[in-house]
């Protein structure tokens, strides 16, 4: 019997998750196999109060409740780092609690996992549900780590991978950083397919201008080595039609800004390597 691993992180949003999880339960009904459910609580002001008898699909169910709250990327990093204490031949599967990430095509992603082990599956946009405000934000934030990165990144956290990828997916900071950007960077095979982002079960997207600014400066920071040529040739470029008395201030404002990414940069490696010790206990439910 093969192993699943279905692991969601959440902050506040309980309600949600019930319906999530109610989906996930009715679309793995007839995938022969062992489903446990990881949740990371990110600190959430509410308690749960998700009634665990009615998921017969599902064989138990562990809650990672939090010393405080550090982000949906850091906490599916969390939780995949917690993952690796089991060791198992097993199929991790990455679902958001709001239900955009859409449970009807689980069950597609999962084969596609079992098909394809050395492959990470990413399920890439086809179509958004959000305002148009939001939409435009996220389209200004794709072009602005395309262009300091070269990489046109259209997924988000929903994915799923066979466990033998771990090692190569926990190997570094990275994916403490951004989920999206530490699969690009860690892993040499991603195979894609493509879903329309659904729209939240329960109100509004928590999304906002820092919000996506924030994330697209940690992916940045991702690619260190690919932002540190391209800001060069941006600024040899610029030099071409600018002058030297604008040049030189744009020059040194990027001098602090490395300065200041790579003090942030250490910050997180110091977080990763101990991000287990944010674990104030572990609920564990059996169904």
């Amino acid at each position: 019997m093969k192993n699943f691993f279905i692991l969601s992180p959440a902050y506040n949003d309980w309600q949600s998750l019930d319906r999530l999880l109610l989906e996930i339960n009715k679309r793995i009904k007839k995938i022969n196999g062992n489903f446990k459910i990881i949740i990371i609580n990110d600190f959430s002001e509410k308690k749960h109060s998700i009634k665990f008898k009615r998921f017969k699909n599902i064989s138990n169910i562990e809650i990672l409740n939090l010393k405080k709250n550090i982000g949906s990327q850091k906490a599916i990093c969390l939780g995949l780092k917690y993952l690796l204490k089991y060791r198992k031949d097993s199929i991790i599967t990455i679902i958001d609690s709001d239900g955009e990430d859409d449970p009807s095509k689980i069950k597609k992603i999962i084969k596609l996992s079992i098909d394809n082990k050395d492959s990470i599956i990413t399920a890439n946009r086809l179509s958004r549900r959000e305002s148009f405000f939001l939409r435009s934000l996220n389209k200004l934030r794709l072009i602005f780590t395309y262009i300091f990165t070269g990489r046109y990144i259209n997924f988000g956290n929903y994915s799923a991978f066979h466990s033998k990828n771990l090692k190569n997916i926990l190997s570094n900071s990275k994916l403490w950083l951004a989920y999206s950007g530490g699969i690009l960077k860690n892993c040499p095979k991603i195979k894609s397919f493509y879903t329309n982002k659904k729209k939240r079960y329960i109100g509004k997207s928590k999304a906002s201008f820092l919000f996506l600014l924030k994330h697209s400066v940690n992916i940045i920071l991702v690619f260190k080595k690919e932002l540190l040529i391209r800001s060069i040739l941006l600024l040899l470029l610029l030099n071409l039609f600018l002058s030297i008395t604008v040049i030189k201030p744009i020059f040194y404002l990027m001098c602090l800004s490395f300065i200041l990414f790579l003090l942030y940069d250490r910050k997180n490696n110091n977080e990763y390597k101990n991000c287990l010790n944010l674990i104030k206990n572990i609920e564990k439910i059996k169904i």
